[in-house]
Order: C-alpha cells, then structure tokens, then sequence
C-alpha cells in the first residue's frame, strides 16, 4: 500500500513503528558510541601519544568531520532508495575504519582514519529521522524523534561508563576496539529487524533541490544548530578533561560526570520533544534550550576546585539537557519544513553545514584553554556563542492550532 506525500503510518501498523523507533534508536546509540570514544579516551590519549588539548579537540572533529562531505549525497539517495542498506553499509564501514584506528602509530594515522570513520555515519541522521517523520504524525513526532535521538547520549554514555575503564587498565587500543565491537552488535540487530514503511518514491513528489534550500525555517533552524552543535561538540569533548585539569578529579570519576552529562542530554531530546508536541511549536522550547546553555556555560567558565561536590553533576546535567536535548527539536523542525519526501535531502544539506560548527568549535576551545593556561575564557566564549545560536531561533515562523492537535493518527 503506497502513502501520500505527507507520509503517515500505513494502516493497522501502528505497533511495527515502536519496533522502527527501537532499531533507528539502537543504530544511533552505535555511531554515537564512536563518535564519543575520542572525547572520553582523552585523558588516556593525552597521557600515552603526549596530544596537546588541541589536537584532542581535532580528533573529536575527526569522527563528525568526514560527514560534511557526504552528507548531502547520502540524504538525497536516501529519498530516492531509502534508507535501510545506506545506513546499514555506513555503519558497518565505520566501526571496522575505528577498528583500523585502534592500531594507529600515532595522532596523524587516528586522525586519518577517525576522519574516514566519519563517511560512513552520513546516512544515519538523515535515515533514522526521515524513518520517524514518515511512521509517526505530526503531534507525537516531537517525542519519538527525542526517543530516537536519545541513541545518541546513550551512546555517549555507555562510551563514558566503560571506554576509560577499559583503556586505564588495557589501554587506549582496548578502548577503540571495544567501541567497534558494540557497534558492530547494533549494526546485527538493525539488519535483522528493520524494514522500511513502503512509500511513493517519484521524483515528481520531491520539490527541487533550490526549493528546498530556500525554505526560511530550514535556514533559520541550521544557522541555530550550526551553533548549538558546536557547543555540544566542546561539551562532550572537553568535560572530561576540563574535570581532570582544572578540578583535579580523577579520570574514572571525570567520566562518571561525563555519564551525568549524556542522562542530562537524554532527558532533555525525550523532554523538550514532548513540551513541543504538547504546545504545537518547536521554536520556543528552542529558544529555552539555547538559554539554558548560555546559563550553564558561564556558570562553568567560574567553577573551580572549591565547587560544592553536588554542585558539577547539577551543571552536568544542565549542559547535557541543554547543549546536547536541542537537537531533536531542530531535526523535527526540518522534517516538518520541507515534508517528509524531502526531509532526507533536507536533513543532509542542513546537517552538512551545522556539522561544520561540530568540526571547528571543539579545537578553538581548545586552542583558548591551551593559550590561556585556563578554560574560563573558553566557556565564556562558549557562553556567548550559544547565545549567538539562539537568537536565530527568533527567525523560525510554524504553523500549528487545532490541525496540529486532532492530529493523533
């Protein structure tokens, strides 16, 4: 049975699009768990390759950076083929590229194949997302997309929980492949279980490229997360070794703040997603989003080693609910932009540019902290980069009213 252009669940398979979540969520949870393995392996890979802070921030890109340049091909082809084996080859190709760099010599051959690594992750946002905006309506797709994109802190916490422990006591070689090994087990399920809805695939049903590019919201809503994800990008890269070096905590226990930080940012895609669906408008609890990271970053850039105890994993879990809970609002904001026959293309031409924040943000934070001898000009820098991002969301115009909340299909 063929759906329209705007693309509901086909009948009587409402059930099987809770199975969708689960693979699309579990497949995201396995790239975000080698996309965070430099980041969380940092203290270890300082100490053993003698990596300046710096060049831990070009690593974290590394594993974001090689997207730029396929992300846009993968979304297209995913509208025209689907998405099912783009995501299925890309995932599989990146866990054995970071198997590959677990044996690199030094910092120029892992970051060589991080930066590999990052190809084959191009077709999971753009896939996944366009899965959830074609299987669940317009009034709970804010909430299934938060659940989705929570495989991303998942992932990152499942990275923070067990990576430093493996690579303290086996090394940092242990680690990367420990990372690929995981992923390559989500990679299994997903080609196992997941099916894709049938859709109507006519090029006459997708508006043109230069169409889609024009759209105001879909500008408005990248130029926010080309921001946002730069502030996720320094937060998930250098948590862990601002603890270690400015609070003189411990490396296991700078990762276990870390965990806090991915709780923290799969409260916030699951929460923020569901106050969206509720008040019909995902542009206003962006915004809200967007200040609490502003808040959160400069309350970071005056912490110091007399920071009451249960004070960090409280900052922790506000950046993680706000610098990294944004980013589900703003994919189901580009999926609703363009409609769902295109949300693919869309999602990989805005991607390709915010993932440009994610590929340059994190070192010069980096370059700040190692300039300065401190991180405080670093997170105030932040601070007002986030704020920047934010008043982009002033931009975003969306339709709502009771269309929106009869919509409950």
């Amino acid at each position: 049975m063929e759906v329209k252009a705007t693309s509901t669940p086909l009948q009587g398979a409402s059930s099987y699009r809770w199975v969708i979540l689960l693979l699309a969520t579990l497949v995201q949870a396995g790239v975000s768990l080698l996309q965070q393995t430099p980041s969380v392996l940092g203290p270890v890979l300082t100490r053993d390759l003698g990596l300046t802070r710096a060049q831990v921030g070009l690593l974290s890109s590394a594993i974001w950076g090689g997207m730029l340049f396929t992300m846009l091909p993968a979304g297209i082809l995913i509208d025209r083929r689907g998405e099912r084996n783009i995501i299925l080859a890309g995932t599989t190709a990146m866990a054995l590229f970071v198997l590959l760099a677990s044996q690199a010599s030094g910092f120029a051959w892992l970051f060589a194949l991080l930066l590999l690594a990052s190809l084959g992750a191009s077709g999971t946002a753009p896939g996944g997302s366009k899965a959830i905006a074609s299987w669940f309506p317009r009034s709970r797709r804010g909430g299934a997309m938060g659940i989705r994109q929570t495989g991303m802190p998942v992932g990152g916490l499942t990275a923070a929980l067990i990576l430093p422990t493996v690579a303290v006591r086996f090394g940092w070689r242990a680690g990367l492949g420990a990372a690929a090994a995981v992923a390559l087990l989500t990679v299994i399920a997903f080609a196992l279980f997941y099916r894709e809805m049938p859709t109507e695939r006519s090029a006459s049903l997708r508006p043109p490229l230069r169409t889609i590019l024009q759209n105001r919201n879909l500008l408005a809503a990248t130029g926010y997360a080309f921001v946002l994800v730069g502030v996720q990008g320094c937060v998930t890269s250098y948590l862990a070794l601002y603890l270690h070096e400015a609070m003189d905590i411990s490396v296991v226990r700078a990762g276990a703040y870390v965990a806090v930080l991915q709780v923290g940012g799969i409260a916030g895609r699951i929460g923020w997603g569901v106050v969206s669906d509720r008040i019909g408008r995902r542009a206003p609890v962006m915004l809200l989003v967007g200040m609490i990271a502003v808040a959160a970053s400069l309350a970071m850039a005056f912490a110091g080693r007399g920071l009451p105890v249960l004070s960090i994993p409280i900052l922790a879990f506000l950046l993680g609910s706000s610098a990294m809970g944004w980013n589900a609002l703003y994919l189901t904001l580009v999926s609703e932009a363009v409609g769902t026959h295109a949300a693919a293309t869309a999602m990989g031409a805005s991607l390709t540019v915010s993932f440009i924040g994610a590929f340059v943000t994190p070192p010069l934070f980096g370059l700040a902290a190692d300039w300065t001898g401190s991180y405080q000009l670093s997170w105030m820098g932040l601070a007002v980069w986030a704020a920047a991002g934010t008043a982009l969301g002033l931009l975003v115009r969306e339709s709502g009213g009771r269309a929106w909340r009869n919509d409950q299909r």
